[in-house]
């Protein structure tokens, strides 16, 4: 699903508008993703119980088979897992080129235009999305360089824009996932490294 997101993107040269139509598209398929997991949770929870049950019955032969029921959950498990990274992967790339491509609309900069997304179509971005076991630096200095020259022109090379972004949007990650859960504790640990990440940008801009 993921890779014809990107597939469908560049079979034309994409306009901002295109660029929100995919990025609106990835949001709903995170949504989706999330429920899935959610309820694979449900079922696992409810397999564990069985397999208790079974284990007091006595039934040996069916907690082999819920054994193995939990194991394939498992399996399914890290498939959905692969799925999320590819789709937070390429939601931050499109973040980075849809502002990069505002950018250069305004300046009326076709030549900068066509270079990027040339760039962008020609590189390894949709491979190492696919893989989706790229770390959040490692991503970020792959985009950089994608944008390269343009991204530089565009910020008077200076800090970057997004420095402290992968920490924030990894940080949300984990909000979500802890407000899910109704730890309060984690709540208000990840709410400290979401007010860290955004005093980094801050403190990036005050620095222009």
């Amino acid at each position: 699903m993921v890779m014809d997101i990107w597939n469908k993107l560049f079979k034309k040269t994409p306009n901002v508008s295109d660029l929100r139509v995919q990025f609106k598209e990835i949001e709903r398929e995170q949504k989706k993703k999330r429920r899935d997991l959610e309820m694979a949770e449900v079922a696992k929870t409810a397999k564990l119980r069985e397999a208790v049950k079974a284990k007091k019955d006595g039934k040996s032969e069916l907690q082999r088979d819920i054994f193995r029921e939990l194991r394939q959950m498992e399996i399914n498990r890290g498939h959905m897992d692969t799925e999320l990274r590819q789709l937070s992967l390429s939601k931050t790339a499109l973040t980075r080129f849809i502002r990069q491509i505002e950018r250069l609309e305004k300046r009326k900069d076709r030549k900068s235009l066509q270079s990027i997304i040339l760039r962008f179509k020609e590189s390894d971005l949709q491979a190492i999305i696919s893989k989706a076991e790229v770390d959040d630096d490692t991503f970020n200095d792959v985009l950089e360089e994608i944008l390269g020259d343009e991204e530089l022109e565009v910020t008077g090379g200076k800090l970057k824009e997004d420095s402290g972004f992968a920490e924030f949007d990894r940080a949300l990650e984990q909000m979500v996932r802890a407000e899910e859960s109704g730890s309060e504790d984690d709540v208000a640990k990840i709410q400290a490294e979401i007010d860290r990440a955004v005093r980094a940008d801050r403190d990036t801009d005050s620095e222009r």
